[in-house]
């Protein structure tokens, strides 16, 4: 490890992992600085699965490569309208600094760096794009053809879920049903690690430092400008300088790092001077539903995740604000998650295993007041937006009445979850109501930026990933001085690990 570097980057999830892949294309020397080291696990023996159901490492831990290495690896462009201010329920969604056409590029390249498999057939809400997908969508397992097919008998508009995985001609993926939410041994999900993070060090200008904490950001004597970083590893504090300095560590930790590096210019914390670090916190109200495709034997374990139902995105006839989507899931032992009572546990499997698992969401806007709740310096809870309850509502009996149309029984646990958190360190033109630039540089502090969930203005009704991997290549060009395309400086393709 080198004393200076071009750029420091803190975080290896999508983020930090694809802005160091973009800074290594543009020739930049980068450090990549996270507390978590690799998943090291036994080799796989002959006929064991192939996924391994985790969140994180077995001790506890995170892992390099953040949440997208338990992913579903469901890659969406947010819609047009996402971009816009959007009335819902109870509120507004804001506007971004930026507009859809400005990231579309991004997108795509995204898309090939990631490897996602799609199409844009049966989707309206589908926006604009100026390529086509890099690969073709992945094939229905017969029993979710059936069902999609009878869902678009029943009149349903059934469009194909872009997923980021090395499938089709020498690729690794073989469609197992150990996908989402599992850690892939094959390496064949296209998550943070495995498409941007391992290129990028094979590329020779970029360098990975795992266990090592940030904790602070150094500033010069006047405060406007990044100079480097504080990190502690093993114990030692090292610090190590840097024209460039990227927090990509989340949402939350992000922030926090933000807050914990204020000096004598910027006493609230860096960012923070109109107090909006740790505000704006939104995300995705989320249910669940179970279509019942057999009352009696298990079904065999099949890759599910291929469909979605987005035609009532942007709202439905009977109902002025945006829905959301319907999204079908893998085949997740969720019966076996702490948050199910013991006694639930059973009957959850029993459904489980009979059901393809599918889930609907529609996006919760944040608030000024919605974010971090602080004891002194530390993070003790999080203030929750306010949600849209007779949309979710109303999204719900939709998502049921769907599927018995089409002819299944379904259960759908009442049961919500907060997905897709995005805020607490937003990007817009205003300094009064925003950390961070259009560039995703914080405001009146040159060479440092923020990129990863938490400088999303909205979460829209998809997931996120995507989108920050985008942002994620424009701040790269942003750095670099460049206005599209980085010159090739031989980072090599993803398949070369």
């Amino acid at each position: 490890m080198a004393q200076s570097y071009d750029a420091i980057v803190v975080g290896a999830g999508v983020g930090g992992s694809t802005l160091a892949h973009r800074l290594a294309a543009h020739g930049r020397r980068v450090l990549v600085v996270d507390q978590a080291d690799y998943l090291r696990l036994p080799a796989r023996r002959p006929g064991e699965q192939i996924g391994l159901h985790y969140t994180r490492a077995p001790d506890g831990t995170n892992v390099v490569g953040g949440q997208s290495k338990f992913y579903g690896a469901a890659l969406y462009r947010m819609r047009e309208s996402d971009f816009r201010a959007i009335a819902h329920e109870r509120g507004e969604s804001p506007a971004w600094p930026i507009s859809y056409a400005e990231l579309e590029p991004y997108y795509g390249e995204a898309e090939a760096l990631y490897r996602v498999h799609g199409s844009s057939e049966g989707d309206a809400t589908e926006p604009p794009r100026s390529t086509g997908f890099p690969h073709p969508p992945l094939p229905h397992a017969p029993l979710v053809a059936e069902l999609v097919e009878r869902l678009q008998s029943a009149g349903a508009t059934v469009s194909m879920m872009p997923r980021a995985l090395d499938y089709g001609p020498g690729g690794r993926c073989v469609l197992c049903a150990t996908c989402d939410a599992y850690y892939c041994r094959l390496d064949a999900k296209m998550d943070a690690e495995i498409a941007a993070l391992a290129p990028a060090l094979q590329s020779g200008r970029v360098e990975l430092l795992t266990r090592a904490r940030c904790r602070r950001i150094l500033t010069d004597d006047a405060g406007r400008r990044a100079t480097g970083v504080v990190i502690e590893r093993d114990g030692e504090e090292r610090t190590i300088h840097a024209d460039i300095v990227a927090v990509c560590a989340g949402l939350g930790p992000s922030a926090m790092l933000l807050l914990d590096s204020r000096t004598s210019r910027h006493p609230a914390g860096l960012g923070n001077a109109t107090g909006c670090v740790g505000r704006y916190y939104g995300g995705h109200d989320t249910g669940m539903v179970f279509p019942l495709l057999s009352l009696g034997a298990r079904l065999p374990p099949m890759h599910t995740k291929t469909f979605a139902l987005n035609a009532f995105y942007d709202g439905a006839p009977d109902w002025p604000y945006p829905m959301g989507v319907v999204h079908a899931a893998g085949q997740v032992p969720f019966w076996e998650q702490k948050a199910v009572p013991w006694w639930l546990k059973l009957p959850a499997r029993l459904v489980g295993e009979r059901s393809i698992y599918c889930f609907f969401m529609n996006e919760v806007a944040p608030t000024r007041e919605s974010g971090f709740v602080l004891d002194g310096d530390r993070l003790v809870d999080m203030r929750s937006p306010p949600r849209n309850p007779q949309t979710f509502a109303r999204l719900r009996r939709f998502t049921i009445d769907l599927f018995r149309r089409a002819g299944y029984p379904v259960v759908a646990p009442s049961r919500r979850s907060f997905w897709h958190r995005v805020g607490t360190a937003r990007f817009g033109t205003d300094p009064a109501t925003s950390v961070l630039d259009p560039n995703c540089k914080v405001h009146g502090i040159d060479g440092l930026y923020v990129v990863d969930a938490s400088v999303l203005p909205s979460a829209g009704a998809v997931g996120t990933a995507l989108t920050i991997a985008a942002l994620a290549l424009r701040v790269g060009d942003a750095i670099a001085g460049a206005t599209l395309q980085p010159v090739s400086a031989g980072v090599p393709p993803a398949s070369v690990r």
